[in-house]
């Protein structure tokens, strides 16, 4: 299983969703008495998520392995760590899981090391996920060679798109060509891509993404909703795989309704709203409205969707959620507005604008002004950019002081720069 992004949602209500399918996963391993259990990256939504949800986590986890099943894990773009410590560390470093990436850099080359379970003799290795597909270029370091050679019955562990095969309705843009991976593995258990997609090569073996376990974003609800099924895998095998089964999770139904506001007023998108919530069936489901368009009149502000959201609860919604990012009005876009499909999208969209237009102060010494423009021009700058924005992000953890926790966003920024040495 993959991308379970725990403790994702500021809604409680999809937040513990969101737990509930990560329990009754492991659950279904528990039922099916498998020996060991793989995540591919992004266990958790952040480096430092909530500790009630780390707690249920873990005691859940612990509940599980006490039974006789490992966990396996690798990092995934959300486990990323600008300080190089996050939640999987310490999860890691108390035995609760295994991670699969030992790596070692020599004459510009990555090696990696096997994990072998103890009780199936099985070989694990695998590679880490890094924000923007950064990792392509590991990939492109990697010794394969001796990959291949290592006999036995072998998985590779990874977190990222391939290019070769990204699902046709999300954007992955960024991705690792099937080239880089080393051949001959029996099994190929990927993360990063929210959507489940399997297939088998005749070089590469099994290839399989199971998609997130529940969603992380209203996007991926939107897919749900449209049929696209959540869960994981079990893998079947003896000395070769015999089956490979996909296991659904299902916490709750999606309903789901696009509306085209285009050359509608104001008052007609009201009308409309107000008829799509009397026709629709949302009772204990999660409701999701796009309205999408340009109004022929008003601006979207002139819309009460809060009066919206509180009728689809009125009807018994679980939850409601009405995207309307992409609604504009005919009037020219004023300065400093952008359009995008949700907020994570808007926000790259002027990262990236930030980042073509931004001058290095030309007055600082040299090496300084090469460091600097290494690190936040092009694909490295909104790297950084993102990275550094997720940085902010970070609260005041309970109990800790304000200069330890201006101290720890510092260094984190300072490592983001490359500038401790600096320091």
């Amino acid at each position: 299983m993959g991308d379970t992004h725990l403790g994702a949602w500021r809604d409680p209500k999809l937040k513990e969703m969101n737990m509930q399918a990560f329990t009754a996963a492991l659950d279904e391993c528990v039922k099916a008495k498998v020996d060991f259990i793989i995540i591919s990256g992004d266990l958790f939504d952040t480096t430092l998520p909530d500790l009630a949800i780390v707690k249920r986590a873990v005691e859940k986890v612990r509940e599980v392995k006490d039974s006789g099943v490992e966990f396996y894990l690798t990092y995934g773009s959300h486990d990323f760590a600008a300080n190089s410590t996050s939640i999987v560390d310490v999860l890691n470093s108390s035995g609760l899981f295994r991670k699969v990436v030992h790596a070692e850099s020599k004459d510009d080359k990555i090696y990696l090391k096997f994990t072998v379970d103890a009780k199936t003799g099985v070989k694990l290795t695998g590679m880490s996920g890094r924000r923007l597909s950064l990792e392509r270029n590991y990939y492109g370091m990697l010794d394969t060679s001796s990959l291949e050679a290592e006999e036995g019955f072998k998985i590779f562990v990874f977190h990222n798109a391939i290019m070769e095969i990204r699902p046709l309705s999300a954007s992955y843009p960024e991705g690792v060509p099937l080239s880089s991976f080393p051949k001959g593995f029996d099994y190929y258990a990927g993360g990063h891509v929210h959507e489940r997609l399997k297939q088998t090569d005749s070089i590469y073996g099994v290839i399989a993404f199971p998609g997130c376990l529940f969603a992380s974003t209203f996007t991926d609800l939107e897919i749900t909703a449209k049929g696209e099924k959540r869960g994981f895998f079990i893998v079947d095998f003896e000395d070769k795989i015999t089956n490979v089964e996909f296991i659904e999770i299902k916490v709750s139904e999606v309903y789901y309704e696009e509306i085209d506001a285009t050359k509608k007023t104001v008052y007609q998108l009201t009308d409309i709203l107000q008829k799509t919530v009397d026709e629709s069936d949302v009772k204990d489901k999660i409701a999701l409205l796009k309205v999408t368009g340009e109004l022929l009149n008003g601006k979207p502000s002139d819309i009460n969707f809060n009066e919206t959201k509180q009728a689809l609860y009125k009807k018994g919604a679980s939850v409601a959620h009405i995207n309307h990012h992409n609604l504009s009005t005919e009037e020219k876009l004023s300065s400093g507005q952008v359009k995008g499909e949700n907020r994570a999208e808007i926000e790259e969209k002027i990262l990236s604008d930030m980042v073509k237009t931004f001058k290095i102060d030309p007055a600082l010494k040299e090496p300084l002004i090469l460091k600097l423009e290494k690190v936040l021009s092009g694909k490295n700058g909104l790297q950084f950019a993102s990275d550094l924005l997720n940085s902010l992000k970070l609260e005041k953890n309970e109990g800790e002081t304000k200069t330890n926790f201006e101290e720890r966003i510092l260094k984190n920024t300072l490592h983001l720069l490359s500038l401790e040495a600096d320091n």
